[in-house]
C-alpha cells in the first residue's frame, strides 16, 4: 500500500461514526444501507457519506441487488496499518536498546579523575587560606600563559559560592563553584563549574605540613572526556606553580 491509500485508511477511520459502522458490518456481516442509518442519530444522507468515505479507502465494499444496497467491511487495508505501527515499533524498540546500552555503559564507566601534588614553600596556614582569598586567587588561579585573572570573589564558608572570570586573549571564561568542605588547615573541597565542566564535578584539596613547607595534593573528579581531563591536568599544575610564586 503506497503512502497515499495509507492516509486515506488512517483519515477514514479516524472518525467515531465510521469505525462504530465499520465494527458494525464486521459483528453482522452485508447490512443494508437503511438498517445501518437506523442505527444512528443523524440522517440517511449523512450515513451515506459515510459510507462512501469508507469505499474510497477501500474499507467496505457495496453490493447491489436489484434497489437493496448491501455494505460488506472489507479489513484489508488494515493490514498496511498493522505493519505501519509494526514498524513504528521496532524502531522504537531499537532507539530504547541503544538508550539502554548508552546508559549501562554510563553506568559501568569509572568516573574520569586527576591527581597532581606540590611541595609549595610556605607555611600551610598561608597556603590553605590562599584558596579562600579572592585576592590571592587572582594572582594564583592562571592555568596558562597569558591568561590572567578578574573579579574574583569569595564567601570562605561551607556552603559559600566562589567566582572569577579567567582572561584568555579576547576570551572571557568564567568560573567559579561552591566550597563544600571547609577543614582547617587540611582539607577544602569544591564543586567546579566552567565552561569546560560537567554537573558534578569536585576539586579536593589536601594540605599536609611537610619539610618546612606544605605538600598540596589535588584531586579533580569527573571529566567529559580524556582529553579535557588531560588538559585540566596540565592546567592544575601550572595553577599550583603559581599558587606557590603567590605564597612565597
Amino acid at each position: 500500500m503506497d503512502e497515499y491509500n495509507l492516509s486515506e485508511t488512517l483519515k477514514a477511520s479516524s472518525d467515531a461514526t465510521r469505525r462504530s459502522i465499520l465494527t458494525t458490518l464486521v459483528q453482522q456481516g452485508p447490512t443494508r444501507v437503511t438498517e445501518l442509518a437506523g442505527r444512528y442519530d443523524i440522517s440517511l444522507n449523512s450515513v451515506s457519506k459515510h459510507i462512501k468515505v469508507l469505499e474510497a479507502a477501500g474499507l467496505v465494499t457495496r453490493k447491489t441487488l436489484g434497489r437493496v444496497h448491501l455494505i460488506e467491511a472489507n479489513l484489508a487495508p488494515l493490514g498496511a496499518v498493522e505493519d505501519w505501527f509494526s514498524n513504528l515499533k521496532s524502531i522504537w524498540a531499537l532507539q530504547l536498546e541503544a538508550l539502554d546500552d548508552i546508559l549501562t555503559k554510563e553506568a559501568h564507566m569509572p568516573e574520569l579523575s586527576l591527581n597532581v601534588s606540590r611541595q609549595i614553600n610556605a607555611p600551610i596556614e598561608a597556603v590553605f587560606n590562599a584558596w579562600l582569598s579572592p585576592e590571592i586567587m587572582a594572582r594564583f588561579m592562571t592555568p596558562g600563559e597569558g591568561i590572567t585573572v578578574e573579579d574574583a570573589k569569595a564567601d570562605p564558608v561551607e556552603g559559600g559560592v566562589f567566582s572569577l572570570n579567567m582572561i584568555a586573549g579576547e576570551n572571557k571564561l568564567p568560573h567559579g563553584g561552591e566550597y563544600k568542605v571547609i577543614k582547617p588547615h587540611s582539607t577544602i573541597v569544591f564543586s567546579w563549574d566552567s565552561p569546560f565542566s560537567v554537573d558534578g564535578t569536585l576539586v579536593t584539596l589536601n594540605f599536609t605540613a611537610q619539610d618546612g613547607g606544605t605538600l598540596v595534593a589535588l584531586n579533580h573528579v569527573k571529566f567529559a572526556d580524556e582529553k579535557t581531563r588531560d588538559n585540566h591536568k596540565g592546567g592544575w599544575s601550572k595553577v599550583l606553580e603559581s599558587l606557590e610564586k603567590a605564597v612565597s
